[in-house]
């Protein structure tokens, strides 16, 4: 190839390289022009959004049926459909016993500086009898749904379903609101006759252990509520300025809790925190 075709083809090159620069961009792949404000709070919702959790509307709020006592069961999913169902009759067991009566023990400790608790709070609960031999004759499961590697489930007692027409329970999903808490955990509600508590639990394996240690946390929130001694002490030696802010709390409460249920639960993204909500019967007096 002589020197004036190898000049001629760079000439078209260059010519076809210049005038495609200077062609309007196609309207296909035009994006519309985003404040920086916008642009920072749609990235926010679409880091809140990344887990997003679709559960059904049992577990979320539970079903209210009279005379029957509705309670929730957790537990790891199994190959074995057996083995697996044995874990489920045994969680709710055992919630089942602590929703009539459990005792706990609850022991708070923590510093007060500037303004700020910080505590570490330890959570006893009785062990309650439970009789493996009759799980599938005493338990029914009104519905079930995995989640992660683990697995929801709602359960009732046997007993209480003979005389009682059940209405379907499906599995109708939901869409859990995960960018905030849920309302009920700032704003307690409010019901004649009732008391109610909120308990947290954050960085759990799986989401349903994490409901559990919740719902537990419920229930210790109900017995703080009711039976809490306070008990504040201060630094005899104050050898610095943090010392001289800091104040040492100790909430204790032991008690006996009778008639308490988890109602609804929930879940907050940015603070990767669970919630329950705990509901017990008082008397109307208190």
């Amino acid at each position: 190839m002589n020197v004036s075709k190898l000049r001629f083809i760079f000439f078209i090159f260059f010519f076809i390289a210049n005038h495609s620069s200077c062609l309007p961009p196609s309207t296909s792949c035009q994006s519309p022009s985003i404040p920086s404000s916008q642009q920072k709070r749609d990235h926010s919702n679409d880091s809140c959004l990344k887990k997003v959790y679709k559960i059904p509307e049992w577990f979320i709020e539970k079903p209210q049926i009279p005379e029957v006592n509705l309670v929730y069961a957790y537990c790891s999913q199994y190959f074995n459909k057996v083995t697996e169902k044995k874990k489920i009759l045994l969680s709710a067991a055992e919630n089942i016993a602590k929703s009539k009566n459990v005792s706990l023990s609850i022991l708070q400790k923590g510093t007060l500086q500037t303004g700020k608790y910080i505590s570490k709070t330890e959570i006893l609960e009785s062990d309650v009898f439970i009789d493996k031999e009759t799980l599938e004759d005493n338990y029914t499961i009104i519905n079930q749904f995995p989640i992660g590697t683990g697995i929801l489930a709602l359960v009732a007692e046997t007993a209480q379903l003979r005389n009682v027409k059940l209405y379907p329970i499906k599995n109708a999903l939901k869409t859990l609101e995960v960018c905030s808490p849920p309302k009920w955990v700032t704003v307690l509600p409010s019901q004649k006759g009732f008391i109610f508590g909120v308990g947290s639990a954050q960085d759990h394996s799986s989401p349903e252990k994490a409901w559990k240690a919740a719902e537990k946390d419920a229930r210790a929130n109900i017995a703080l509520q009711q039976n809490a001694a306070l008990q504040y002490k201060n630094n005899a030696f104050q050898t610095s300025m943090l010392e001289w802010l800091t104040t040492h709390h100790q909430i204790s409460a032991s008690m006996m809790l009778t008639n308490v249920s988890i109602i609804k639960h929930g879940f907050c993204q940015p603070y990767r925190t669970y919630y329950a909500l705990a509901r017990m019967k008082v008397a109307d007096d208190i």
